[in-house]
C-alpha cells in the first residue's frame, strides 16, 4: 500500500511488462487450439534409385580356358563383372552360364555379393563335359524368359505365369496402338524404342552377353529377327562383349543393335573392364521423385507454447500487477 504519499516514478516500461504477462494465457490457449487443429506441412519429396535388372550372361565353353595373359578368358572376365558389380550397388544383377546349354547359375538378386561369390566356382574348368558348346540363342532366349519372371517376382506382381502372358498381350495391345499412331515402327529411333519397350513396373533390363565364340544355333535371319523380337518385347537392351582376336560374329552383333545395344571386341583383360565401365556409363542409375506427403508440424507452436508458460510462471512470482 503506498502509505509514504511520496511521488513516484511512473515506470512506463513496467506497466507495459506486467500487461503483456496478462496476455501470456490468451498466448497459451492459443497454442493449445493450434496443437489440437494438429498443423500440418507438405514434406520434400525424396528420390528413389530405379533398380536396373541385369543379367549377365557368361559363356562357360572349353575355348574361355584360353590364356589371355596371367589369366584366362573366363578369369578376366570374372575379374571385370566384380568390378561391375560394385558399382552398380542398388540395382538388381542376375548370373546366367551356357554352354551347349543355358543353366540359370544365380536368380536376379540386389545382394550382389553373391554374384561376386558365385564366379568363383563357374570356372569353365568345372563345368561337366557337356557344356564344350557355344549355344548363344537359345541361351539369349532362356536369358529373356526368366528376366520376366524374375522381374515380376522382385516387382512384387508374380502371381503366376498367368501375369506374365497377361502382361505380353498388354504389350501387344500397347505396340499395336503405338504403331498406328506413330505410322510405321521402321522409322523408329533408338529414344523412341526404348520408351515404347518400357514396361510395367519401375525397373529397366539390361542384357549383357559375354562370349568368345560363334553360336552353333543362330543360323538364318528369320532366327535371328525371332530372338531379337522376343528381347524387345521383355524390353531388354543387349550388350555383347566378344572375347578374343577375330571378328564379332555378325548374328549376335545384329541382335544386340535390334534391341537398343550394342557389340564390343576385347582382346585383352583392360578391354574387357573398360567395356563394362563403358556399358555402365551407357546405363546409368535413374532415380524417380516420391510424391509430397503431409507431415505434423507441431515443433515451432510447441517451444511458443513453453516459452510463454515459463514467463508466465515467472510473472507470478515476481511481476504480479498491483492497481494501487
Amino acid at each position: 500500500m503506498p502509505f509514504d504519499h511520496e511521488s513516484h516514478a511512473s515506470r512506463p516500461w513496467l506497466a507495459a511488462l506486467l500487461r503483456g504477462a496478462e496476455l501470456l494465457p490468451a498466448v497459451l490457449l492459443a497454442v493449445a487450439v493450434i496443437l489440437i487443429a494438429r498443423p500440418q506441412v507438405l514434406q520434400v519429396p525424396d528420390r528413389d534409385r530405379v533398380a536396373t535388372h541385369i543379367t549377365v550372361c557368361m559363356d562357360v565353353s572349353g575355348s574361355m580356358s584360353v590364356g589371355m595373359g596371367d589369366q584366362n578368358r573366363y578369369e578376366s572376365a570374372a575379374a571385370a563383372i566384380q568390378s561391375f558389380t560394385y558399382a552398380r550397388e542398388g540395382d538388381a544383377i542376375g548370373l546366367t552360364l551356357f554352354g551347349s546349354w543355358p543353366l540359370r547359375w544365380v536368380p536376379l538378386t540386389k545382394d550382389l555379393q553373391v554374384i561376386r561369390n558365385a564366379l568363383a566356382f563357374a570356372n569353365p574348368r568345372n563345368q561337366p563335359r557337356g557344356m564344350g558348346g557355344t549355344m548363344i540363342g537359345s541361351a539369349l532366349t532362356y536369358c529373356a524368359d526368366n528376366m520376366q519372371r524374375e522381374a515380376a517376382r522382385l516387382d512384387g506382381t508374380d502371381v503366376g505365369h498367368q501375369s506374365v502372358d497377361q502382361w505380353k498381350r498388354d504389350r501387344a495391345a500397347e505396340q499395336l496402338f503405338r504403331r498406328a499412331s506413330l505410322g510405321s515402327s521402321a522409322t523408329m529411333g533408338p529414344s523412341a524404342r526404348g520408351t515404347a519397350s518400357s514396361i510395367p513396373g519401375t525397373s529397366d533390363r539390361l542384357l549383357i552377353l559375354v562370349s568368345d565364340g560363334a553360336s552353333g544355333d543362330l543360323n538364318g535371319q528369320d532366327q535371328i529377327d525371332r530372338i531379337s523380337q522376343r528381347l524387345n518385347d521383355a524390353g531388354i537392351t543387349m550388350y555383347h562383349i566378344h572375347i578374343g582376336s577375330d571378328t564379332i560374329p555378325a548374328p549376335v552383333s545384329s541382335i544386340a543393335r535390334a534391341t537398343g545395344g550394342d557389340a564390343f571386341l576385347a582382346t585383352n583383360s583392360d578391354g574387357i573392364r573398360l567395356i563394362f565401365n563403358h556399358i555402365d556409363q551407357m546405363q546409368p542409375a535413374r532415380f524417380v521423385a516420391n510424391a509430397s506427403i503431409p507431415v505434423d508440424y507441431f515443433e515451432p507452436f510447441v517451444l511458443i507454447g513453453a516459452v510463454a508458460l515459463l514467463l508466465y510462471a515467472l510473472s507470478l512470482l515476481k511481476w504480479r500487477y498491483t492497481p494501487w
